[in-house]
C-alpha cells in the first residue's frame, strides 16, 4: 500500500518510479536499495527496466518514515530521506483534499555521471541544489550549480562553450503535459546565457539569450560565430529547438 502511495504521489504524465528492495524496516520505518525515476510513457517491466528506458535520476538508501501524528488529523504524511550521487535529498509526501503534495529538497549533490544532466549534453563538475514542490499535479523546481567546471556544449549549440560557465540557476514549472522553462541562467566572466522555453511531448522549444562584453576571453570568436543572431552589441538571441 505505502509503495502505491509513494509512486503515485512522485509519478507523472510521463515520469515512472520503481522502488527496489523495498522492505520494512524497525518499528514502523521503510526503506528500498534504489529508487528509479525512469522518463517514458511505456510500460516498466517487474524485474528490471528496459534497456532501451534508461533511469534519469537513481536515488540510493531510500528511508521511509511515516508520521503518526499526521494520522490522527486525517492528513498522512510520509517523510524520507536518500542519497543521489554523494549528496542528500529529504522530502514529505502528503495527502490532501485535493490530491498528493510533494515537497524535496536535494543539497552537495555531484552533477558528474548525473543522468538527467547529461541528457541535455552537460558533463563535468559541480554541486547541484534544488528545492521542489508539486501540488494537485502541478510543480515547481528551483536549483542551482556552484562552483561548476562544465565541458562541452548545450546539445545542438556547439558556439555555446559551457567551460566559461561558473554558476548555474533555473526555475521551472511542471504542468500535467508541458514544463515551462521559466529561466535558465548561466553566469561566467564577461558572459551571461538565459535559457527560456517550454517543453512539451519530449520536444523543447524556446530560445537561448547571450550577453558578453569584450572581458569574455572567447568574445571575438564568439561574436564572429553569432554575427547572424545579434539584436544589439553584445546581446544575442539563438532560436533553439531541441528533442529531450
Amino acid at each position: 500500500m505505502i509503495n502505491g502511495y509513494i509512486t503515485e504521489s512522485l509519478e507523472g504524465r510521463d515520469i515512472k518510479i520503481k522502488l527496489v528492495g523495498f522492505k520494512k524496516g524497525l518499528f514502523y520505518t521503510l526503506r528500498a536499495e534504489q529508487g528509479l525515476v525512469l522518463y517514458s510513457g511505456a510500460e516498466i517491466s517487474s524485474s528490471s527496466a528496459s534497456q532501451e528506458i534508461k533511469p534519469i535520476i537513481v536515488i540510493q538508501d531510500i528511508n521511509v518514515t511515516p508520521d503518526l501524528h499526521s494520522l490522527l488529523e486525517l492528513t498522512p504524511r510520509l517523510n524520507f530521506s536518500g542519497q543521489i550521487n554523494h549528496g542528500t535529498i529529504n522530502g514529505t509526501i502528503t495527502e490532501e483534499q485535493r490530491g498528493m503534495a510533494l515537497h524535496i529538497d536535494g543539497e552537495n549533490i555531484q552533477i558528474n555521471g548525473l543522468p538527467i544532466i547529461e541528457k541535455i549534453g552537460v558533463y563535468g563538475d559541480g554541486n547541484l541544489m534544488f528545492n521542489f514542490q508539486r501540488n494537485h499535479r502541478k510543480g515547481e523546481i528551483i536549483f542551482s550549480i556552484d562552483n561548476a567546471m562544465l565541458k562541452g556544449a548545450l546539445t545542438g549549440i556547439s558556439a555555446l562553450p559551457l567551460h566559461s560557465f561558473r554558476n548555474v540557476k533555473g526555475l521551472l514549472t511542471i504542468g500535467d503535459a508541458s514544463i515551462a522553462v521559466n529561466s535558465l541562467t548561466l553566469e561566467g566572466k564577461g558572459i551571461y546565457s538565459r535559457i527560456k522555453g517550454l517543453i512539451r511531448e519530449s520536444n523543447f522549444d524556446g530560445n537561448i539569450e547571450i550577453m558578453m562584453d569584450s572581458s569574455f576571453e572567447l568574445y571575438p570568436t564568439l561574436k564572429s560565430l553569432l554575427a547572424q543572431y545579434k539584436v544589439s552589441e553584445g546581446f544575442y538571441v539563438i532560436p533553439y529547438v531541441h528533442k529531450i
